[in-house]
């Protein structure tokens, strides 16, 4: 355990700002993952680094019914988790939360899919039939995913498809409609703070929705898709190289 935590005392220092936020983010970590999981001090720590990272500015707020039980199994994940943090730039607090608001947008698609399923009333989008389609794929994905045990991967198609660096998503619309492409759609539907309906989107783009939901339903989707699973081959195929 000190090998893993001097490790990541090193790439905090590397990547600490040196601000007061930062270095005391940093001692909360470092302290939390000194600690055996059943450490009365490690819940401590815990509790004052959790009371931190909700007064980040940049921590996601989202209007969804289901942001706050998403949120409370996020915080559950990051106390069995954060060892695994690696922070990617400076500040820290903004890698953190970078690393946190991915895990915590995955949990609310997953929220968002077993529950309407389970519940048999899909009201999120116009079209009933094409929802269940969608969802059924992406639930689909995200239970292949939960079964090879590999969450991380599940947080990494989320996150390209939010900063979508080839602009695979952006370049995929309707003829002439590059506003309406399929990253927007995507960011609006699952990703934004206050996502919307389809009908919403397509009043918003002066857009009509039949035209939308079939663009969505006949490429947009798929697209999503191929991503997901031409990062879910790589990713397998970085592990059978380990």
């Amino acid at each position: 355990m000190m090998k893993r935590v001097d490790k990541l005392k090193l790439v905090l220092q590397r990547y600490s700002d040196r601000t007061p936020q930062d270095e005391l983010l940093c001692r909360l970590i470092l302290g939390i993952c000194s600690e055996s999981l059943d450490s009365p001090q490690r819940r401590k720590l815990l509790n004052r680094l959790l009371r931190q990272l909700q007064l980040l500015p940049k921590l996601s707020k989202v209007v969804h019914p289901y942001y706050w039980e998403a949120l409370n199994k996020t915080w559950e994940w990051l106390d069995s988790n954060l060892h695994e943090f690696e922070p990617r730039c400076s500040p820290i607090q903004d890698s953190l939360t970078y690393w946190i608001n991915g895990h915590l947008r995955y949990r609310i698609i997953d929220l968002y899919a077993k529950k309407n399923k389970k519940n048999g009333c899909l009201e999120y989008l116009e079209n009933r039939r094409y929802e269940i389609d969608c969802l059924d794929g992406l639930e689909a994905e995200i239970e292949r995913i939960d079964r090879e045990k590999n969450q991380a991967l599940a947080r990494e198609i989320a996150q390209y498809i939010d900063r979508d660096p080839d602009k695979k998503l952006r370049n995929c619309h309707p003829r002439n409609r590059p506003d309406c492409n399929c990253q927007s759609i995507v960011q609006k539907l699952f990703l934004e703070e206050s996502p919307q309906k389809m009908s919403a989107i397509a009043r918003q783009l002066n857009i009509n929705t039949q035209t939308i939901n079939s663009f969505w339903k006949r490429k947009g989707f798929s697209k999503v898709q191929e991503i997901a699973r031409q990062i879910a081959q790589k990713d397998s195929e970085v592990t059978a190289d380990c």
